[in-house]
């Protein structure tokens, strides 16, 4: 891994609403590296998709607020970009790809268009002719069959899966260095979303870009992530390695998550292990740790006083009170415990027979 490519510190955002301020973002702090994924997991309401939409600078302002803290891609402070400056940027240097593929495409325009709309304005110096070569050769990179006549076609001619890959090749058509996937798979099912997440670890090995990728699932992020940020309440709760999330969870909200997964070894009558309560209104965000209403292993503390960092090991990052060194020792739930062992169990059986 070489240096960051994205650092982004104690950022805070804010959106001005008739009821109120609504606190989105409360001091975010991650980083990615270059060739590095960075899967951001929590509920709807966490503030993944707020704190991507940071990145990109597509939170309107107003009625957002960037109330403090920094965004540096590549060391230069993205808050302190001109406008044309972040279109330069957008889709250049920084791709998205979106969650629903109909919306992203326009059904009035073939794809081939749409691809090489984005050598129109970042690289006005290719004649049209090499401009449609090179879309033709992302439709095949991406999996495409027939990419020469798929060229000419419109999305609606195209299944969700294959939309979503020509949403992936319009994303890759400048070479990004930072490539940020909002829930890119929410809409596909379960084998195509397989299918999309290869596709892109393959891309990554290629091209060596950095990913974000935004989910509400930590199973589909399993096999992808190297670093796993879980965020709740507009904070990062929890942050390490994948290996050390998913084997080694220390806040509760971690384990309601992971035990909430479907499971392929789940018996027919066994239900899901949920977590009770919504999240909080962050009009008025609560006093404590915000996850404490919530959680069945809180503390009085809890109540009283929001959590700092906890460093569990220098892969490994959790904000909860039960890390501190005079909590009492709280087991990992037996169905957590018990998916993590099947999980431990089936990449052991899978490296075997590799």
């Amino acid at each position: 891994m070489t240096e960051n490519i994205l650092e982004v510190k104690d950022l805070h955002i804010a959106f001005n609403t008739y009821a109120g301020k609504n606190h989105a973002v409360r001091g975010l702090n991650f980083e990615v590296k270059q060739g590095e994924t960075l899967a951001i997991v929590g509920e709807s309401g966490s503030g993944k998709s707020v704190s991507v939409n940071a990145v990109m600078r597509l939170i309107p302002t107003p009625p957002g607020v960037y109330e403090q803290g920094e965004i540096l891609f590549d060391g230069k402070s993205i808050l302190d970009l001109s406008e044309d400056e972040m279109t330069k940027l957008r889709g250049n240097d920084i791709a998205m790809i979106f969650q629903d593929p109909m919306t992203s495409l326009n059904p009035t325009t073939k794809i081939g268009h749409q691809i090489t709309e984005v050598y129109k304005i970042h690289q006005p110096e290719l004649s049209s002719a090499d401009a449609k070569k090179k879309a033709i050769e992302l439709l095949e990179l991406v999996g495409i069959p027939f990419p020469e006549r798929r060229y000419n076609e419109y999305p609606h001619e195209f299944s969700g899966g294959m939309r979503q890959r020509v949403v992936i090749a319009i994303a890759l058509a400048a070479n990004p260095k930072l490539l940020i996937a909002d829930e890119p798979t929410t809409a596909l099912d379960v084998t195509i979303q397989a299918q999309i997440l290869e596709l892109m670890k393959e891309i990554q090995d290629e091209i060596n870009a950095a990913i974000i990728f935004i989910t509400h699932d930590l199973g589909v992020v399993a096999n992808v992530a190297d670093k796993v940020a879980v965020m709740y309440a507009g904070q990062i709760v929890e942050y390490g390695s994948a290996n050390e999330i998913f084997y080694n969870p220390k806040h509760p909200y971690t384990w309601g998550l992971l035990g909430s997964m479907p499971d392929l070894d789940s018996k027919e009558d066994q239900e899901l292990y949920t977590i009770p309560g919504a999240p909080p209104n962050l009009i008025n965000p609560p006093k404590g740790d915000a996850f404490a209403p919530r959680n069945q292993f809180a503390l009085a503390i809890d109540y009283e006083q929001e959590p700092p960092i906890f460093k569990i090991n220098d892969d490994h990052y959790v904000k909860s009170w039960l890390a501190h060194e005079d909590a009492p020792e709280i087991p990992v739930p037996e169905i957590v415990q018990n998916r993590i062992d099947r999980y431990l169990e089936r990449n052991e059986m899978e490296g075997a027979n590799e």
